[in-house]
């Protein structure tokens, strides 16, 4: 390696060197850093989700207790409208849960404007650009139907914290 100067620092003196990457170093480390911004940009992707339906859970919790309410209504009271055959009452109930249901899902649908194009992104990742990155790295992905070890073992303790909380 070819000397470039000699730089004295204090009382020590350093030599600065060029180094040299092979090109298929390069390259891997190029395809490597791009599957890296690829992985953060999913995991971006699903952290605007995650908040967004955090959101949504916050603005339209009324929506979602008069649903809630409305099928237990119709629960609770089921079988007084067999007994005293109420198709009335029963369509009623039935009816209000439609209702309450139809104004959830136009409370939900701006939200879900926001994060219908975030999961496609996600998708696509997963299907398409992620198998080929790791293609272009040179791994042969196939079907797994059981957990390696390591995934098994880190499910198990998270699963382990939560009980403890």
């Amino acid at each position: 390696m070819p000397k470039k100067e000699a730089v004295t620092v204090g009382q020590a003196e350093a030599v600065e060197t060029a180094v040299v990457i092979p090109e298929h170093i390069e390259k891997e480390l190029m395809l490597l850093r791009g599957f890296r911004d690829l992985v953060a940009e999913r995991v971006a992707y699903s952290m605007g989700v995650q908040a967004i339906n955090e959101e949504a859970r916050e603005k339209t919790e009324s929506e979602r207790k008069a649903v809630n309410e409305a099928r237990k209504y119709l629960k609770e009271n089921l079988e007084t409208f067999i007994a005293n055959a109420d198709m009335e009452g029963y369509k009623n109930a039935v009816s209000q849960i439609e209702k309450a249901s139809k104004a959830l899902r136009e409370a939900r649908k701006p939200f879900l404007e926001k994060i219908t194009p975030l999961r496609r992104g996600i998708n696509y990742i997963d299907k398409v650009a992620v198998p080929q990155s790791l293609e272009a790295l040179g791994v042969k992905v196939q079907p797994r139907f059981s957990l390696s070890d390591y995934i098994a073992k880190a499910i198990e303790e998270r699963k382990k914290k939560a009980r403890k909380k």
